[in-house]
Parts: structure tokens; sequence; C-alpha cells
């Protein structure tokens, strides 16, 4: 499977020297865990992993570039042994589950609480709680034999600012691509724009 991945150039070129990814699955157990919750990275909408874009390079051009106008689109090869290993929001079975299970009490009151206990929250709060409640479920699903090892979900077309925050319009305008375990990518390279010309 070919993505994309859009970052700054100096992280792109960490990430070409060493031929891989840096990974923060080692950090999930102590948020989920009761653990160290002051200082971590912030998982994202969809949980800790690598972000991409399938098939559209400049998907991922467009979302460096809302942080930074000095970057890089890198090439990324990922090879999928098994399907199952792909929680997928786009399909609406996966979708249905991870409702049921988002919405269970217990598992509300516990997102919450880890949520909560995060100190200097940023102004994502709702991707925060997002990916708190995405990696409880991957947790879950891993106690039911399930190994997760990529998320995939649409992303959105959102509308300009308004005081000071987008506005979700709730159209797809491409396909988001977490890759949890950088063992899973085959081959790393630069994106070069010229190239589609």
């Amino acid at each position: 499977m070919r993505l994309y991945h859009g970052t700054t150039t100096s992280n792109a070129q960490k990430i070409l020297k060493s031929g891989r990814f840096h990974s923060n699955l080692h950090i999930i157990e102590s948020i989920l865990y009761e653990g160290e919750r002051k200082k971590f990275e912030i998982p994202g909408s969809l949980g800790y992993g690598t972000y991409t874009f399938v098939d559209d390079p400049s998907m991922a051009l467009r979302f460096i570039n809302k942080f930074d106008m000095d970057n890089q689109v890198l090439q990324v090869d990922v090879d999928i042994e098994n399907p199952d290993s792909i929680l997928d929001f786009t399909n609406p079975d996966h979708r249905k589950q991870f409702r049921i299970f988002s919405q269970n009490s217990r598992n509300v009151q516990k997102a919450n609480n880890i949520f909560n206990a995060i100190p200097g929250r940023p102004n994502g709060k709702i991707d925060l709680f997002a990916g708190i409640m995405t990696e409880m479920f991957i947790v879950y699903l891993r106690k039911n034999g399930i190994c997760i090892r990529f998320v995939k979900k649409q992303t959105e077309t959102f509308l300009p600012p308004f005081n000071n925050s987008y506005q979700r319009l709730g159209i797809p305008n491409g396909t988001e691509f977490t890759i949890r375990y950088p063992e899973d990518i085959k081959s790393i390279k630069p994106y070069s724009f010229k190239e589609e010309s």
C-alpha cells in the first residue's frame, strides 16, 4: 500500500537517515493504566502512530502546511499481511462496534478520568479525547484476540476559521491511515510533486 506523510524538512531528514519512524506505542500502558500522565506525546484522533494519507500526496502537504511551510512529503510503502489488523472506520461494522464501545458509561468514565488527569491539555481537546477512546478500543480488541496495527478513516473538509476555530463540514476529502508499528513499513523515500507534472 502506498501512503504519504507530511513533516518538516528537518524531521524528514532524520527519518530518512534512520530509515524509520519514531514509535510512541510504549507510552500507551502508562496512559491507560493509571501510570505517569504528566509527560508524554498527545495521541491524535486515531491514537498513536505515524499519520499518513492514502494515494494523495497533496493531502499530506496540505496537512503539514498548516504548521510549517518548510516541509517535505515522504512516500511510505507498507505491507499489510492481515487485513484484520486494520481498524477501519470507513467500514460500517467497525464504526458500529466503536460507537457501542465509546457509548458505554464505564468506558466514557475511564476516558474522562484519563483526559482530566492530563495537565496542560492542548486546544485540540476533541481530538485528544477521541485518541484516548481509540486507544482504549484497541486495547479492548487486543484482549479479544485482535491485534490492530493500522487505523483508517476518511478525513473531512473544514470550513475557514470562525472565531479562531475550524468548522466541520462533514464531507470526506481523503483517507487518513495511521501506521502503529514502524516495522510494517517496507520503504520510505522523499516524494517530489515534480514527478506528477
